[in-house]
Parts: structure tokens; C-alpha cells; sequence
């Protein structure tokens, strides 16, 4: 199918296409024990088998849609359905039925394909056949692979009451850093620096540059002292349909001699329904110390309270399109022209997905 053969989706309803890779967790969230969690509309179950491997099958039982994750892991790498103690294995065929000898062809579950890289699990919830690991974000891009010199921390998840198109287009459009999180983030002039935008397969770059001074807030933020000029430039770059990193470059023009400061957040977007989006945080810088404990829970809450400030407009502008329909104003500017590309690259990932209709 053609894009232009698509029907218009209203803003806040735009579906998830699932020939992607798709944060489902935090690689430290899924243990031995199981774990439900919903993503682009489907109840999964989240698990590690005894050697460790994380493993990814639908949330119900074959037999009568008990939620596995209610179960518990047996023999080292199958999970027991709690209701009638049927087993299946990590690829989701059935193992064990107590009630009978052997198993049905046809009793077995969906299984997803689930690959690890740094603290993120990605999962794969199209078909199968297309899940090519190589398709899975270059983590080098943003610095987040071993044996660099960046610490990097995974922060936490938080759930949005909105389509996760909303919350994309809030993170390329930074302009609204100098209002939605006046003096958090910038001095005011992030909103006035022009972007140049550049388009490569499926990522979405924009670079701003611009000379600011840190203080009060805005240095706190960064980790860099109050009353430090520098030469800033903000990277923002999506990789659509499921990813965002955030990458900031401090250079020191009173202090020439020293290297520059560089600071990268990816951030998971993964649908959780077409209302609802799981956002998970991370963070890593080449300067400073790496946080852990106390410092740790001061920068997670920090950068917590400020996402909450995207979480509120995003919500917000939900509930209105919801009331508005087709009704809803959608007038773009200048700086919309991420937002833009992002959905015209979205609603072709849309059309290869959707069956060809014929002329």
C-alpha cells in the first residue's frame, strides 16, 4: 500500500508499526521471575532462563488464557501455567500437560524475539522472519557501548497517558525546552537557534548551536558550574519509530584548553496502547563523576520532575484531541519540521506493513 492510499490519522491516533525494535525493559527489570508487561497492545510475559537469556512469549496460557505471568519458572527454562500446570518452553511450544501424555501440535504460545544491548531489552513483535538485529539502533551513535569513556546509568520508566507520536514530537521539537521547562534546560534562546535538520534512512537529526551561559538551574542540570559560558550544541535524533537521544556539546570558550563537555539521554518510547506510551530514561556524560546511590536517586528525581513537565502538555493535548476529533487545530511552524518528517516516515512504515489494495 502507498502512503497516499493511507486514510488521514487524527493526532493522538496514529498507529504503531511493529516491523521495528521496540524497548520492552530495563535488562535489570526481568529476572527469573515472570513478569507481565503491556506493549503495542499486547500483554507479554517477560523471564530469564536459568543460564540468564531473557526470553519474551504472549501473557496466556494455550489452554485457557491464564496469564502466565502469574506463574513461575520450572526446570531451569520453562514457565508453569499456575492455573492447571501445563509448561512451555522459551520458544513457546507446550513441554508438559500433568493431565495427559504427550502435547498438541497447536498448544504452544507466541514467542517474541528479545535481544540485549547495554541495559536495554528489544523486542520484536512483527513477523518474526524480518526481526534483523542490525535494525536495532547503533548504541555507538550516542556513546552507549563498553570499554569508552562514558559512565552511562539507566534511570527509570514512566508511563504516559498518550500516543507515543505525541511524545515524539514534543522531544524533536526542543523549542518548547524554554517555556515547558523555563530556565531547567536552557537560558531562553534554545527557542530562538535555527535547526538543521538532516535525514538518513530512519533517524531524524536536528543541530542547533548556540553560545549560552549556564546558571542557577540550568547548570545544576548539566552538572556544570554556575556562570560557565560555552559554545552549546543540541543534537536531538529519533531514530523512528522508537527511540530518541538528546545529546549536548559543551565547549568552553574562556577555557580553550579544555575538552570538550559532551552529555547524551536516550530515551525509549514504546507504545503501550494506541493511548498510552511506556517512556524509559537513561543518561551518560564523558565528564563528571558517575552517579550511584544518593547522587544517583538525585539525578533520576531531578530529570523525573522535568519529564513530567513533557508527560503533563502531552497529556494534556490528548485529552483535547480526544474531545476535538477531527476538529482538532494542527497548524505546523518552522519548528515543527521534525514533527512533520517524523510522521511522513511513520505513515511509510505504516504502508509496508498494510496488504497491497489494488488500483
Amino acid at each position: 500500500m502507498s502512503v497516499n492510499q493511507l486514510p488521514k490519522a487524527l493526532p493522538g491516533t496514529v498507529p504503531a508499526p511493529r516491523n521495528h525494535w521496540y524497548v520492552a525493559a530495563f535488562a535489570h527489570e526481568v529476572t527469573e521471575a515472570p513478569m507481565a508487561r503491556f506493549l503495542l497492545g499486547e500483554r507479554v510475559m517477560l523471564y530469564r532462563t536459568e543460564a540468564g537469556a531473557p526470553i519474551a512469549l504472549a501473557d496466556y496460557c494455550a489452554h485457557r488464557a491464564m496469564p502466565l505471568s502469574k506463574g513461575k519458572r520450572v526446570g531451569g527454562d520453562r514457565i508453569q501455567c499456575p492455573y492447571h500446570g501445563i509448561e512451555f518452553g522459551p520458544d513457546g511450544h507446550c513441554r508438559h500437560i500433568p493431565s495427559q501424555k504427550g502435547t498438541p501440535q497447536q498448544m504452544r504460545v507466541q514467542a517474541y524475539p528479545l535481544v540485549q544491548r547495554w541495559n536495554w531489552l528489544w523486542i520484536w513483535m512483527g513477523d518474526p522472519e524480518l526481526a534483523d538485529e542490525a535494525l536495532i539502533p547503533n548504541h555507538a551513535d550516542f556513546s552507549f557501548v563498553d570499554g569508552n569513556d562514558f559512565w552511562k546509568v539507566a534511570l527509570w520508566r514512566m508511563d504516559f497517558a498518550c500516543n507515543f507520536q505525541l511524545i515524539h514530537e514534543n522531544v524533536l521539537d526542543v523549542s518548547h525546552v524554554s517555556f515547558l521547562h523555563e530556565g531547567l534546560a536552557d537560558s531562553g534562546s534554545l527557542v530562538t537557534t535555527p535547526a538543521k535538520t538532516v535525514v538518513e534512512g530512519n533517524v531524524i537529526t536536528m543541530t542547533r548551536r548556540w553560545e549560552d551561559l549556564l546558571t542557577d538551574r540550568y547548570a545544576k542540570t548539566f552538572g556544570i558550574a554556575d556562570g560557565t559560558r560555552v559554545i552549546r550544541t543540541n543534537i536531538a535524533k529519533t531514530y523512528v519509530p522508537s527511540l530518541n537521544v538528546a545529546m549536548n556539546f559543551f565547549e568552553f570558550p574562556d577555557d580553550p584548553e579544555k575538552a570538550p563537555a559532551m552529555r547524551s539521554a536516550p530515551m525509549a518510547f514504546t507504545p503501550e496502547t494506541d493511548q498510552s506510551c511506556h517512556y524509559f530514561m537513561a543518561v551518560g556524560a564523558n565528564y563528571g563523576e558517575e552517579p550511584v546511590g544518593a547522587a544517583l536517586e538525585a539525578q533520576g528525581q531531578a530529570l523525573w520532575n522535568l519529564i513530567l513537565d513533557d508527560k503533563d502538555a502531552t497529556e494534556a493535548i490528548q485529552e483535547a484531541y480526544n474531545i476535538l476529533g477531527a476538529s482538532t487545530p494542527d497548524v505546523s511552524v518552522r519548528a515543527d519540521e521534525g514533527a512533520i518528517r517524523f510522521r511522513r516516515m511513520l505513515a511509510e512504515q505504516m504502508a509496508r506493513e498494510l496488504p497491497q489494495v489494488s488500483s
